[in-house]
């Protein structure tokens, strides 16, 4: 029998993910320290007591706002756990008496999306083929470090013209497609052939990131995802502006908003498939029903591909090949009419051979 107490086990269950119970339980736990309270104990209290309690920790909240211990961007954060576990337990509270005293937000960092030439750099800093690959496929995804982190070679197949579909949240309700282009397509596999010439077994079931010792064999954790594009951006020497606890391009949600950019200025990719490709919630409900299928977002992803790439030879290289496969196609079709042609000028002799043997 679990020892936990029941109000626990209700509020761990009532998370979606382990993270999110980790975040809220850790800031609950704060709570009740501060309020000299426990799970249960704290259920017990009545609500007009439980609100005045949790005003005076707004308060308290504020003075360290104050006092630049925390942003008050951060406030917020400090009452979901709270809010969620008394929510999931039945304690009714009266929460806008709470959060009518949360502090005016600061205006945030990270507002700004990474350059292509800054990619560049970030590229030019590190020799490491991880490294690199990571660079490529958060340019060429825009997509979430958790997505990337649970990544399996099982969630990434060849498609065509040097493109790789990615699978993100496999098996999961938000599950996802996605592309890599061929630049980003070429930086994976080279990754992946360097740790198979030193030995390492790669199966479907192999995530495509793995963690930092060479020996290793698990997935690459979301904290040292983090540490590594941190690592990365200091070494590269680019100079980004600090704003309160946040610079003004954030180190991996700038490559998100390069990516969100690309698509959004291209007038022929829709708004569905933006919004789609960036991972937003709504449109992987499935509750839209113009949601775009895996076709027509490839081929919106491939008109946003010649602004996501981040070298020139790399660009170059996908036009050359573009403008033969154009070619090909059109010298098929000029074939095809010709040959129709033919066929009806056949016929028209034939019909002509007709009638003048009719005598017509």
């Amino acid at each position: 029998m679990d020892n936990k107490p029941r109000c626990l086990i209700l509020f761990e269950n009532s998370c979606k993910s382990k993270k999110t119970f980790v975040t809220y339980i850790e800031f609950l736990d704060r709570f009740l320290k501060w309020a000299h309270k426990d799970f249960e104990s704290l259920l017990l209290v009545p609500q007009i007591e439980l609100e005045e309690i949790l005003q005076d920790y707004c308060i308290y909240l504020k003075k360290r706002v104050d006092n630049k211990e925390i942003s008050p961007n951060s406030v917020p954060y400090f009452f979901n756990g709270i809010f969620k576990f008394l929510k999931v337990n039945r304690k009714k509270i009266e929460i806008e008496s709470i959060t009518q005293l949360f502090p005016e937000k600061s205006k945030l960092g990270g507002d700004l999306a990474i350059t292509t030439e800054q990619c560049k750099i970030l590229l030019d800093s590190t020799g490491d083929k991880r490294d690199k690959a990571l660079i490529h496929v958060f340019s060429a995804t825009g997509a979430r470090p958790e997505a990337i982190c649970e990544l399996q070679l099982k969630n990434m197949e060849s498609n065509h013209d040097g493109f790789f579909k990615l699978i993100l949240y496999s098996g999961h309700s938000h599950e996802m497609v996605t592309f890599l282009h061929p630049e980003a397509a070429k930086a994976v596999t080279e990754y992946l052939e360097w740790r198979r010439s030193r030995g390492e077994n790669l199966t479907d079931d192999s995530h495509v990131f793995k963690g930092n010792f060479s020996e290793c064999h698990e997935k690459m954790s979301n904290s040292v995802m983090e540490t590594t594009m941190t690592r990365l951006w200091k070494n590269s020497g680019i100079k980004r502006k600090k704003i309160g606890n946040n610079y003004d391009i954030a180190t991996i949600r700038g490559f998100r908003k390069r990516f969100d950019t690309v698509l959004e200025m291209n007038p022929e990719v829709s708004m569905g498939a933006t919004q789609y490709l960036m991972d937003h919630a709504g449109y992987l409900s499935g509750k839209h029903y113009r949601r775009p299928t895996v076709e027509q977002l490839f081929e919106s992803y491939k008109k946003a591909t010649p602004d996501l790439i981040i070298h020139n030879e790399s660009r170059l290289k996908l036009e050359i090949k573009q403008k033969d496969i154009q070619f090909r196609e059109n010298e098929s079709e000029k074939d095809k009419r010709i040959t129709n042609l033919e066929k009806k000028l056949a016929n028209v002799e034939i019909l002509l051979l007709g009638l003048k043997s009719k005598g017509i």
